[in-house]
């Protein structure tokens, strides 16, 4: 599937969530316009509710950011509402603080919230490492489902800090109430929002979530002195390099150290794992045969077949450019 039937898919799947789970919308999700690297973010929502069907629990929100943000370590959120249920009463709440739903079962499919909601929707689409953030309120709501109540209203602020990094990352929201879970026994107990596209500049690097990429590392986020993953694809859509169907690819590289020495990586054969996928692990400082107190400024990837007639060297022809983390 291509990059845009991809998206599409998204969207269309979004969209029909919306369309069956009516008793609940999103009004309004807004990110900051233009998002920073390494900075401190608001986002806000607004969710309408129909009180249509019987349900209890907490007020409950998910959604999907990069590994790399940490935002566990950094989010806070609250939310406040008008016309919510509680004990068969219409309750104002005024900033009700959410926290972290940590490991409480979603209770449809008997996994945690963050597993459920990966079971269930994915990554959206992402092609680097993203989690879903679960966060709930601490006042149970009881929605009789008589109809005869007014709607609720809920505004939320949530606010967490980025990553160091330039990225862009597909992202959407989803709530319910947390008891209730996905329980699909009637309409309108859970939605997920549309599929948003999220980028965040000021940083340094670039790490784009969007789009498949013909080189890549396990994990994302790496250091030159820890054990990283070379991944490599050989062909993505219709865009095939010279070693697409080879069985045997092999990994070439080079490094450049701070003070401009230039050391050559020795060819190594990769681990073929699918029809166009290979990988092979390295510790890079070993790799180049440099000492462990070396400082590796920059590191180049490229690939070849066995007697080097075929090769992948990138757009440029000098190899494909892999980052370690940034402090």
């Amino acid at each position: 599937m291509n990059k845009n039937k991809r998206i599409f898919v998204l969207f269309a799947l979004a969209a029909a969530a919306a369309l069956v789970f009516s008793c609940i919308e999103f009004r309004e999700i807004l990110w900051p316009s233009d998002p920073k690297a390494n900075t401190t973010i608001e986002v806000k929502l607004k969710v309408h509710l129909t009180p249509e069907t019987e349900r209890t629990g907490r007020f409950l929100l998910a959604f999907v950011v990069p590994k790399a943000w940490k935002v566990s370590e950094t989010v806070q959120a609250s939310y406040s509402a008008t016309n919510l249920q509680v004990g068969g009463q219409l309750i104002t709440v005024t900033n009700e603080p959410m926290t972290l739903a940590g490991d409480y079962t979603e209770p449809s499919t008997g996994m945690p919230y963050s597993s459920a909601m990966l079971s269930k929707y994915g990554v959206l689409g992402n092609t680097g490492p993203v989690e879903w953030i679960i966060l709930r309120g601490s006042t149970v709501i009881n929605v009789d489902g008589s109809g005869t109540h007014p709607d609720t209203n809920a505004d939320v602020t949530i606010s967490f800090k980025t990553g160091p990094s330039n990225i862009k990352f597909f992202t959407a929201f989803a709530t319910c109430l947390d008891d209730n879970g996905f329980n699909d026994s009637n309409a309108g107990e859970y939605i997920i929002s549309d599929t948003q596209m999220i980028q965040v500049t000021g940083g340094s690097g670039f790490d784009d979530f969007t789009i498949l990429h013909f080189v890549s590392t396990t994990p994302q986020t790496f250091r030159y002195g820890d054990y990283v993953s070379i991944e490599f694809v050989s062909a993505i859509d219709e865009e095939k390099t010279e070693l697409y169907g080879e069985n045997d690819v092999y990994l070439n590289g080079s490094c450049t150290l701070k003070d401009g020495t230039v050391k050559n990586g020795q060819k190594v054969k990769m681990v073929r794992s699918g029809e166009e996928t290979y990988f092979k692990y390295i510790y890079p400082k070993s790799y180049f045969g440099v000492g462990e107190n070396a400082e590796i400024e920059s590191m180049k990837v490229w690939f070849t077949n066995a007697d080097g007639s075929k090769s992948a060297m990138g757009e440029n022809g000098d190899g494909y450019d892999v980052y370690q983390a940034s402090e």
